[in-house]
């Protein structure tokens, strides 16, 4: 199949996950003054170990790089995005890194959970790869219905989106681009209920894109 770019691949699916059950524990409020309360909670997510099924094994070896992402994102803050424009972050909580460098050692976590590939690793890695996995985090961010400084408000999803680019070494031919994101409905105002949604959404994206990789460069 054949994208309106030009580049091949299977079409990228969107998802809506409804109900994700989570803890009560913290309220997700926006930011507060430094000093305001008991420093937030440093929280690394999961990669996937689920798959979809009859995924070809390869005997390849693949290096990941970290996404590229908008300022709003590019940090360790988790993001609120508000239908009025506006972007607040939570004071409760933060990703362990920088949220493309988690995604990124993420991604190379879950190709490692499928066993499809003989070597996968990050551009720290010191591996001569077959193939690079270029991608772009579009989104990564609790998506509310609230006013500004209302917390998350009555309606409440994260939304993650991740654009991928399969490129063939040593000269960077690039083989497909394609689109993946999944959203995931908060189920109640708390941190923990926030962090099961970021899990899943991601996990989803990031079983779909292990997915789509090796059928891609099995098929080059």
């Amino acid at each position: 199949m054949v994208d309106a770019r030009g580049k091949t691949g299977v079409e990228g699916r969107r998802k809506l996950l409804l109900g994700v059950a989570g803890l009560a524990a913290l309220a997700l409020p926006a930011c507060t003054l430094p000093g305001g309360g008991p420093p937030p909670r440093r929280i690394r997510l999961n990669p996937a170990t689920e798959f979809p099924p009859n995924m070809p094994s390869v005997g390849w070896k693949l290096v990941v790089d970290e996404p590229s992402a908008t300022q709003s994102i590019n940090n360790a803050r988790i993001s609120i995005f508000r239908t009025d424009g506006s972007i607040e972050y939570l004071s409760t909580g933060l990703w362990a890194s920088r949220a493309p460098e988690m995604v990124m050692e993420l991604l190379v976590d879950s190709f490692k959970n499928s066993n499809r590939i003989l070597v996968v690793g990050d551009r720290r890695s010191r591996i001569r790869p077959d193939f690079e996995l270029e991608s772009r985090l579009t989104d990564f961010q609790v998506n509310s219905t609230g006013a500004s400084g209302s917390g998350t408000g009555n309606a409440a999803t994260v939304k993650v989106g991740l654009d991928v680019s399969l490129l063939q070494r040593p000269r960077r031919t690039a083989l497909a681009t394609m689109f993946f994101e999944s959203e995931v409905q908060i189920s109640e105002e708390s941190l923990d209920s926030g962090v099961a949604a970021f899990d899943r959404a991601l996990q989803d994206v990031m079983a779909d894109v292990v997915d789509w990789t090796l059928r891609t460069g099995a098929g080059a």
